[in-house]
């Protein structure tokens, strides 16, 4: 990872404290130029990618809250993009595609696709959409509780107990426990959650080690399921 500097510092923090942001992956301007100003107009931040190699940069260094994902991209295709969306993140995806084939809608939902979009369609079902969705993302956040071993983690209240004594965790070493927690069994990358966590001018393989053995430290006896992957970074194992 590329040493952070302050501009992209105060990116992430933006994405972090400011309105919510949506990253629009689509070639066709006319659209992007139509569809920006509705999603703006709504109260939401805008950013867009003309191909499926910025989309998916802007995912790592814009953090957006939402993607809006045309399927017909130049440089790849839209299904496969999702597809790697999804083995990474678990952001909400808009499909907005001129597909009409119902094995199409299916496929992208089946890929992981919160919703599905025809084109041409009317701003304001786009907004609707973007609403709709951020709202189920949000009640099942805020509805979650992990618990695994002696530790219960509440993350609607961020409450972490372990042996039914609560545990004071930092904001980083609850984002990193949950980011673990959202993708069991998976062997994480440092640099990716380096990018994705840490928010620090320090963000550094150095800090991430620290940060994780403090936050083993916290969890106990427990703290061995969050394992290091030697040569890539780290994995969480429910087991």
């Amino acid at each position: 990872m590329s040493l952070v500097t302050a501009v992209r510092l105060a990116q992430k923090h933006s994405a972090r404290l400011g309105p919510v942001k949506v990253l629009l992956i689509e070639d066709d301007e006319r659209l992007a130029a139509q569809a920006r100003p509705a999603i703006e107009g709504a109260g939401f931040e805008c950013v867009w990618a003309p191909d499926a190699l910025r989309g998916l940069s802007a995912v790592g260094e814009e953090r957006p809250d939402l993607v809006l994902l045309d399927l017909m991209l130049p440089d790849r295709s839209g299904f496969s993009v999702l597809e790697e969306l999804r083995s990474r993140s678990a952001i909400p995806v808009i499909v907005l595609t001129a597909r009409v084939l119902g094995e199409d809608k299916v496929a992208a939902l089946d890929l992981g696709a919160d919703d599905y979009l025809t084109k041409p369609f009317w701003d304001q079902e786009l907004i609707a959409r973007i609403r709709a969705v951020l709202r189920r993302q949000r009640a099942v956040h805020d509805a979650e509780v992990f618990a695994f071993g002696q530790v219960r983690i509440d993350l609607g209240s961020r409450n972490v107990q372990v042996d039914g004594v609560d545990v004071r965790l930092t904001p980083t070493e609850f984002n990193l426990l949950t980011y673990l927690l959202r993708r069991p069994g998976q062997a994480l990358r440092s640099e990716r959650i380096i990018d994705m966590v840490l928010l620090t001018e320090d963000a550094s393989l150095p800090a991430l080690q620290a940060q994780m053995s403090r936050l083993r430290r916290k969890l106990g006896e427990d703290g061995r399921r969050i394992q290091t992957v030697w040569g890539i970074g780290y994995r969480f194992d429910p087991s």
